[in-house]
């Protein structure tokens, strides 16, 4: 391991709301990836994405490597760190794995903007996103990039379908993925995995902020799915766990 490599990485994100890790679950994934590796780290606030190599955010600078995407950016890690905590899984663990996190982000990440920054009930809230852009401009950057949202959207196909049949399909989606989880503390059981932090990322943007929507109705109707991602919050993020009363 090189010097660079053992240096801490600096992991650049959008700036913390709500009281949890963040609102973009993928940031919200990465950092509870590195806490649960115990890789160091720096966060830098970035709410521009524009800035990371593939004009998204999360993305790491670790010494002269410049990364995003966070399948990339763990995978770097895993063979710069010499630590992987999906090691112990087996085949079709590691299958199952994949799966869950295609339907997680290839899929549910989609509604998850839809129903923070689209629907009127999350845009009430996350509009205080923007609240670092001067006060002039703030209601033209305002609607550029909502107007930028909906087109992405209706270019994926989620803002081709009615509000009803989109909550549906969310619904769905975790009905399947809850199919698969343990009883225990962790998606496999005893053990953590990297599909933990992919999980929570996307269960904390939606149980743990004040976006009302039927997914997260559903969701707070599941004893098990309420618990484990507070266990993990307070696991891995005791300081904002504690100051939201979930330890």
């Amino acid at each position: 391991m090189t010097g660079a490599q053992q240096d801490r990485i600096k992991l650049f994100q959008f700036p913390r709301m709500f009281g949890i890790p963040n609102v973009s679950p993928f940031c919200c994934k990465l950092e509870t990836w590195l806490r649960m590796t115990e890789i160091p780290y720096e966060v830098v606030d970035t709410p521009d994405p524009r800035k990371g190599p593939k004009a998204k955010v999360p993305f790491i600078v670790d010494g002269n490597h410049r990364l995003g995407d966070t399948t990339i950016i763990i995978e770097h890690l895993k063979k710069t760190r010499g630590v992987d905590p999906d090691a112990w899984l087996d085949e079709r663990q590691r299958a199952t794995s994949l799966l869950v996190q295609r339907v997680v982000e290839e899929h549910y990440a989609f509604i998850t903007l839809y129903t923070h920054f689209i629907r009127d009930e999350g845009w009430r809230h996350t509009q205080a996103f923007f609240e670092s852009v001067p006060a002039l401009v703030r209601p033209l950057v305002m609607r550029m990039l909502r107007r930028n949202m909906r087109s992405a959207l209706y270019l994926q196909g989620t803002l081709r379908h009615s509000d009803e049949d989109i909550m549906a399909f969310a619904i769905a989606d975790w009905r399947a993925i809850l199919s698969f989880m343990s009883n225990g503390p962790n998606f496999f059981g005893e053990r953590p995995s990297s599909i933990d932090a992919t999980l929570f990322g996307a269960l904390a943007t939606t149980l743990m902020t004040p976006v009302q929507s039927p997914v997260r109705d559903f969701l707070r109707t599941q004893p098990k799915c309420v618990a484990y991602a507070e266990r993990t919050f307070a696991q891995y993020f005791p300081e904002l766990a504690a100051a939201n009363g979930k330890c």
